[in-house]
């Protein structure tokens, strides 16, 4: 495996010279211009930046979602553009875990159902897909809401439920856009310290696109976009206490 330049950690993530744009001719706009970035694994990185900055286009590449244009991207050693469309979706369904801004939840299946699809995608039995689910809601303080409808929830509730089927299936790679945005304070540090457990783990790897300056203090490196590339990059102060608690 790759190492991480000055240092001996493992790369989890790699981009050269990344481009990405969306349009042709005249209406042509360049979300991603020649971006570099290197993520290990046990890292928790977020992207800040303000908005169409290029942060979602580059986690949606991240997660083979999105197709680059040119440039490499190395996500778990394979490179992407060298992968089909078949391929590609294994990886997300087995190695990638995604918390979309919007939730995206099945409005017809309860929560426990919801948070079972990436394991039952997998092959894992209903019984222990729904087991581990309802470990995962517990651990987000959702563990008597499990067989609830997704309508029957706050949005800051629905926020935790898909953030709990982006980690039942321990991915390698989580890519998380405002995880915390509909979220109080205290939801919010409870949700981070599940993250960071997951960054901490063996060949796991985060990235966060987040405008929480709350949650800063849990990266690992903290990394600045504009206009598609990168400004900045800073090591960041990870909070280690366990905030976790009862939530309502």
């Amino acid at each position: 495996m790759t190492a991480m330049p000055g240092g001996s950690q493992e790369v989890a993530v790699q981009c050269r010279g990344l481009t990405k744009s969306f349009g042709a001719g005249e209406a042509r706009v360049p979300a991603l211009r020649g971006l570099d970035l290197d993520i290990g694994y046990g890292e928790m990185v977020m992207l800040v930046g303000p908005s169409g900055c290029g942060k979602t286009t580059l986690i949606s590449i991240i997660a083979a979602v999105l197709d680059h244009d040119a440039g490499l991207c190395r996500v778990l050693g394979q490179d992407l553009k060298t992968l089909t469309a078949a391929d590609k979706v294994l990886l997300r369904r087995k190695a990638v875990g995604f918390v979309f801004q919007a939730f995206n939840l099945i409005p017809t299946l309860t929560l426990a159902d919801n948070v079972s699809v990436p394991l039952l995608l997998n092959g894992v039995g209903r019984t222990v897909a729904r087991r581990r689910a309802a470990e995962i809601l517990e651990r987000l303080g959702l563990g008597t809401r499990a067989e609830a409808l997704p309508s029957e929830l706050s949005g800051g509730q629905q926020q935790r439920v898909a953030i709990a089927r982006a980690l039942v299936h321990s991915p390698r790679i989580v890519v998380c856009d405002e995880p915390t945005s509909a979220l109080d304070a205290r939801t919010g540090d409870t949700v981070l310290h599940l993250l960071r457990e997951v960054a901490l783990q063996e060949n796991r790897a985060l990235v966060i696109v987040t405008h929480d300056n709350r949650i800063l203090k849990y990266a690992d490196r903290i990394i600045e976009m504009s206009d598609g590339v990168i400004t900045q990059s800073a090591a960041g102060q990870p909070a280690v206490a366990d905030a976790r608690s009862n939530l309502p």
